[in-house]
């Protein structure tokens, strides 16, 4: 086993499984890794629509996160060149002598820019493809003094790559079928839902996505598309910022332009833990369709996340009432009503006053009220 006792790869082996179904174990195992190299430790990253995600031994930390954001990932010949060679998936750690000359790593601006002032300037690791297109990148860094990574170290290294690969794929995979179950469950209640990544695109639907095709339809690269012009435009603005804390989550569709609101579109960011990098998955959208008398006017707040002073507000509103009689009558200030009038808006997705008034009628006279 390449230089390693057997307790030493049992323990590597079983630690790596364990991090591919618990994210927050990573940092340890990629730790681990230097220690088994004699070198710095490591960094794992998955690239996909949603930028670079990355975990890394905590010796890393600082030199990974300029790594991303400062944007060396667009500028690495690294993996370029790994990717150049036709070695992406290669069974093994690669070193510089597999992807570019001793000459050609020495004057690369990453490694003289970035790693050289950080002490390292080395480097063994492996890409791997991953399913819906996502990349996985691997790299043990090492400390520039101690020349690259070879030896007993490599060997080392390669004595762990097979758990390595299959811990990125499961944990991807993993990611894939919590989707799935997802939106496989609202399927179970009637609700049309699709997991997708910040373009949109369709990483997985339920049975019951087809079936909407009068709301909503796939285009090229399978991204979503509403037919509501102005709908689709909110939603696209919405996953483009999904992950933005006072993001839009509900999104009024129309089966006309000015017409009466048909359905409700709610987008579920998906959260992850601190080290879950895997999938490129962003939200679930899920449709509420407003049908016959089966709404209610509980729908402003279920539907749209209206606080309780935002609701009575756009009653008011719906109501004919202006701001400043709203005011006088709460006994609250007019910038107050203003406030919670535009936030009421932003919610609904209404343009002007009067398209949130009849949203309000809409859903009251579904209610009988």
């Amino acid at each position: 086993m390449a230089g390693l006792s057997t307790e030493e790869y049992q323990r590597m082996e079983r630690d790596i499984y364990e991090a591919a179904l618990v994210s927050e174990l990573w940092p340890a195992v990629l730790s681990r890794l230097g220690e088994l190299s004699n070198s710095a430790g490591a960094v794992l990253l998955c690239i996909n629509e949603r930028g670079v995600q990355y975990v890394s031994a905590p010796e890393l930390t600082e030199t990974v996160h300029r790594f991303v954001t400062e944007g060396w990932d667009a500028r690495n010949k690294r993996r370029g060149n790994v990717m150049a060679k036709g070695l992406v998936g290669a069974p093994r750690f690669l070193n510089e002598y597999d992807y570019w000359t001793i000459e050609e790593a020495e004057a690369d601006p990453m490694i003289n820019e970035l790693f050289r002032p950080a002490g390292y300037g080395w480097a063994a690791g492996f890409v791997q493809a991953l399913p819906h297109g996502d990349v996985a990148v691997l790299n043990v860094e090492q400390f520039y003094e101690r020349g690259p990574i070879m030896g007993d170290e490599l060997d080392r290294l390669n004595a762990v790559y097979p758990h390595l690969a299959r811990a990125a794929m499961f944990a991807a995979r993993s990611h894939f079928e919590r989707m799935r179950n997802a939106v496989d469950t609202l399927a179970t209640v009637g609700l049309p839902a699709a997991a997708v990544t910040p373009s949109g695109r369709v990483v997985v639907a339920n049975e019951a996505f087809p079936k909407a095709t009068h709301v909503w339809t796939t285009r090229g690269g399978n991204r979503l598309a509403l037919h509501d012009r102005v709908a689709d435009a909110m939603l696209a603005e919405t996953l483009g910022n999904v992950l933005e804390a006072r993001g839009q989550r509900s999104i009024p569709v129309r089966a006309e332009l000015g017409g009466l609101i048909t359905a409700v579109l709610q987008v579920l960011p998906i959260r992850r833990a601190a080290h879950d990098i895997f999938g490129s998955t962003a939200a679930i959208v899920i449709l509420s369709e407003l049908k016959g008398q089966t709404a209610s006017a509980t729908l402003i707040h279920s539907l749209f996340d209206l606080t309780p002073a935002e609701i009575a507000v756009a009653k008011s509103i719906a109501a004919g009432l202006s701001v400043a009689q709203i005011a006088a009558a709460t006994g609250r200030s007019v910038d107050t009503i203003r406030t919670q009038l535009k936030s009421a808006m932003h919610k609904t997705g209404s343009k002007r006053q009067i398209e949130l008034a009849l949203l309000v009628r809409q859903l009251s006279q579904r209610d009988g009220l």
